[in-house]
C-alpha cells in the first residue's frame, strides 16, 4: 500500500503544506515546484494509510488495499508502458525512457481517468473527487525526477482541486510577433497578465520599414500592455538587423569561413566591423527605438556563430572582407589559416576581441536613447559560457568581460543556457548561478533565460518542456535568480500558464495559527490570496484588490480587517522595498529598471499612476503623489 500525501485546504486559506507518508523524492520535487512546503504537523495535513483522509488531496500509487476500497480492482493481465496520451494534451507524444510492468487495474467508474497507455488503452492516471477532498491515482511509481513517466501530474493535481495561496509575479517573456499577429490581443494580454507575466521582449527587427497597419498593431500591443502594467522591451539580435536590412544591403552580408553568405537559421547577419554598414544600422534601429513607446530594449546575441565552432566552417564567423584585413594587418596572415593548428587560439582570441568591442560601441549608440527618456532600460541577453565553457571558443562569448564592463551601468544580464545544456534538468541552474558568483559587485542584476523548446538531444518524455518538468525548471531558476524570462510566450503551451505563478512563488514558510492569521515568508514579492481587508503587520494593508495582497519580501503575519483603506493600490509593475504608514496615509518604497507604475482605486475610480525608473517612495493619500525617484542608473558608456 502506497499512500503518500494528503494535503488539506482550510475553508479561508488555501493550505501551502504536504507531508510524506513514505520517502518519495520525486512527489516531493514535483510538489515543491508549485509552491507547497513540507511540514511536520498535521494542521494543512493528514497521512492516514488505512482510510481516506478529510478535505485533502490524496496520493496512490499502484495497487493497494486502499485503493482498492476507493474503486481501483485488479485485473488480470500484465500490461507494458512506454508510451501514455494524457488529456492535458492528447496530441502530444509522451515516450518514457524505459518500459515499465504492472499488474492490469479496473477503475470504478467515479474515477476520471487522466492519462491511458497508448497501444492497450490502460488507464494510468487518474482522479476521483470525494465529498470532501480528492484522490489522485498512478499505475506506477513516478520516478526520482517526478516527470520521467507523467508529465502533467501539476495538472492533474489542479483538476483534483489543488490551489496555492502564494503566486509569483514579474516573469518576462520573449515575444514573437510572427505568431500573434491574428489573435485577440485583450485576451492574450490578459493571459499573460493571469500568469504573472510582468514584460514582454519584442521581436523589434520585424518592425522595420513595416508598413502602416503593422506598426499601428505594434502600437496597440504596447498601449494594451501598459494599460494592464506590463512592460514591453524592443528584443534586438544584432548583427542580425533585419530581413529588409538583409535584402536591400547585399553589400553588408556577413560572411561565413567558407565565404558563403552568413544566412544561418533565422538569422541574417550583418557586417557591422564595416563603418557605413554599421551607420546605416544604428540609424535604422535608433529610429524605430525612438518611434514608438518602448520600455526598454534587449541587445541579445551579440556575438558570432556557431555553437558548433571551427569544427563547422560553414556556419563560422565573421569572415567578412573588413575582418580579414584587420587580421593581416595585425598578424600577417588570413584567418582562413589560422583556422586549425597553432593560429586557432589566436583567432578564437581575436574573435573574443571583437564580439566584446562590437558590444561596447552598440550600447554606448542605445545609451543615447537615454538622453531624451532617461527611463529607458537596457538588458544584455548574453550566452553562458562558465556552465558550457565551450562557448567562448564557438562564439567568442565573454560573459565575464561583459559583466565587468557594464558595471555600474544599471543593465540587467540575462544569461541565456544554450542549447548544449537544456538536457541536464532543472537542477543546473543552482550550478550556473554558482559560476557567476563574484563576476559582479551587483548580483542582483543577474536574471537566467528558459528555453521552452523542442531540444535536438534524446529527451523523455517530451521533446518540450511541460508540465512538471517546466514547473521544475521555473521554480529552481527562480529561486536563483531575482529575474526570469522564458523563450518565448508562443512555445509555452496553454495547459502550463496556470503552473508559472506557483511554480515562481517565493514562499520559503506558511503557516496558519490558531487563531486563523497567517504567517508567511517571502524571499521576493508576491501575490498572496486573500479576500477582503487585511492587517499585515498590524497595518491595514493599501497593497490590495479585494482578493488578493501584493506582498514585498519579508516576514508577514496576516489578520482580517474590519474595513477595506479608502485608498488602495490594486497593481503595480514596480519591485516594493517596504511599506510604512504616514499621517496621511502611507509611503511605498520601490524600485524599477523601466518607467513604472501603480493602478490605485478610490472609492469607485481608478487611476494609473507612473513612476520614474530607479529607487524613490510613493506616498499614498487622497490626493497621491511621487517623491523624486533616485534614479540610479549611470548615463556613463560601456568601460572597456
Amino acid at each position: 500500500m502506497r499512500l503518500l500525501i494528503s494535503v488539506l485546504f482550510a475553508a479561508r486559506l488555501v493550505a501551502q503544506t504536504y507531508q510524506m507518508a513514505h520517502p518519495s523524492p520525486g512527489w516531493e520535487t514535483v510538489l515543491r515546484s508549485l509552491g507547497q512546503l513540507p511540514t511536520s504537523g498535521t494542521p494543512h495535513v493528514l497521512v492516514h494509510p488505512s482510510t481516506e483522509s478529510a478535505g485533502g488531496i490524496l496520493i496512490l500509487e499502484g495497487h493497494s488495499p486502499l485503493a482498492g476500497r476507493l474503486g481501483i480492482a485488479r485485473a488480470e493481465g500484465i500490461v507494458k508502458l512506454r508510451q501514455i496520451r494524457d488529456v492535458a494534451s492528447p496530441e502530444l507524444p509522451i515516450v518514457w525512457a524505459n518500459e515499465a510492468e504492472i499488474e492490469s487495474a479496473k477503475l470504478s467508474s467515479e474515477w476520471q481517468i487522466r492519462a491511458r497507455d497508448r497501444w492497450s488503452g490502460e488507464a494510468v492516471l487518474a482522479i476521483r473527487k470525494l465529498p470532501q477532498g480528492a484522490v489522485l491515482w498512478t499505475a506506477t511509481e513516478i520516478g526520482a525526477s517526478g516527470y520521467e513517466r507523467y508529465p502533467f501530474l501539476p495538472q492533474a493535481l489542479l483538476a483534483a482541486g489543488l490551489e496555492t495561496s502564494v503566486e509569483g509575479r514579474g516573469l518576462w517573456a520573449f515575444f514573437d510577433a510572427s505568431f500573434r499577429y491574428r489573435v485577440d490581443l485583450p485576451y492574450l494580454i490578459a493571459q499573460w497578465k493571469r500568469a504573472g507575466i510582468s514584460a514582454i521582449h519584442v521581436t523589434s527587427w520585424q518592425f522595420d520599414g513595416a508598413p502602416a497597419e503593422r506598426l499601428a498593431w505594434l502600437n496597440q500591443l504596447i498601449a494594451l500592455c501598459h494599460e494592464n502594467l506590463i512592460q514591453v522591451y524592443a528584443w534586438v539580435e544584432l548583427p542580425h538587423v533585419s530581413g529588409r536590412f538583409w535584402n536591400e544591403h547585399p553589400e553588408c552580408r556577413e560572411r561565413t569561413a567558407t565565404g558563403m553568405e552568413a544566412s544561418l537559421d533565422w538569422r541574417r547577419l550583418i557586417n557591422l566591423v564595416h563603418p557605413g554598414c554599421a551607420a546605416m544600422a544604428e540609424a535604422d534601429l535608433l529610429t524605430l527605438l525612438r518611434s514608438q513607446d518602448w520600455d526598454g530594449v534587449n541587445l541579445g546575441e551579440l556575438y558570432f556563430e556557431s555553437l558548433e565552432g571551427h569544427g563547422n566552417p560553414a556556419r563560422f564567423t565573421p569572415f567578412n572582407d573588413d575582418v580579414r584585413a584587420d587580421y593581416q594587418k595585425r598578424f600577417g596572415r588570413d584567418p582562413l589559416e589560422d583556422l586549425s593548428g597553432e593560429g586557432l587560439p589566436r583567432l578564437l582570441q581575436y574573435r573574443a576581441d571583437l564580439a566584446a568591442q562590437l558590444q561596447s560601441d552598440w550600447l554606448s549608440k542605445l545609451a543615447t536613447i537615454r538622453e531624451a527618456k532617461p527611463d529607458f532600460d537596457i538588458v544584455l541577453t548574453h550566452i553562458d559560457d562558465r556552465f558550457d565553457t565551450g562557448m567562448r571558443d564557438a562564439l567568442g562569448a565573454d560573459a565575464a568581460r561583459l559583466l565587468r564592463g557594464t558595471e555600474g551601468l544599471n543593465m540587467e544580464f540575462l544569461i541565456e543556457d544554450p542549447a548544449t545544456v537544456w538536457h541536464l534538468g532543472p537542477k543546473r541552474y543552482a550550478e550556473i548561478r554558482q559560476r557567476y558568483q563574484g563576476l559582479t559587485d551587483d548580483p542582483g542584476r543577474l536574471a537566467i533565460d528558459l528555453n521552452i523548446v523542442d531540444r535536438y538531444q534524446d529527451v523523455y518524455p517530451t521533446k518540450r518542456q511541460t508540465g512538471a518538468e517546466l514547473a521544475q525548471l521555473l521554480h529552481e531558476a527562480s529561486s536563483h535568480f531575482a529575474q526570469v524570462a522564458l523563450y518565448f510566450e508562443y512555445s509555452l503551451r496553454p495547459v502550463d500558464l496556470p503552473l508559472l505563478g506557483m511554480a515562481s512563488a517565493p514562499v520559503t514558510h506558511w503557516k496558519r495559527l490558531e487563531s486563523g492569521n497567517l504567517e508567511i515568508r517571502l524571499s521576493r514579492q508576491a501575490r498572496v490570496r486573500w479576500r477582503g481587508a487585511a492587517r499585515v503587520n498590524g497595518m491595514l494593508w493599501p497593497l490590495m484588490d479585494g482578493e488578493s495582497l501584493l506582498l514585498p519580501a519579508g516576514e508577514w503575519q496576516i489578520e482580517a480587517a474590519e474595513k477595506m483603506p479608502a485608498i488602495r493600490v490594486v497593481d503595480s509593475n514596480l519591485k516594493l522595498l517596504g511599506v510604512r504608514p504616514s499621517v496621511a496615509g502611507y509611503e511605498i518604497d520601490y524600485e524599477c529598471r523601466a518607467a513604472g507604475a501603480l493602478l490605485v482605486e478610490e472609492g469607485d475610480g481608478r487611476k494609473r499612476i507612473p513612476l520614474p525608473r530607479g529607487q524613490g517612495s510613493f506616498r499614498l493619500s487622497a490626493t497621491p503623489t511621487a517623491a523624486p525617484a533616485v534614479n540610479s542608473s549611470a548615463q556613463a558608456l560601456l568601460r572597456p
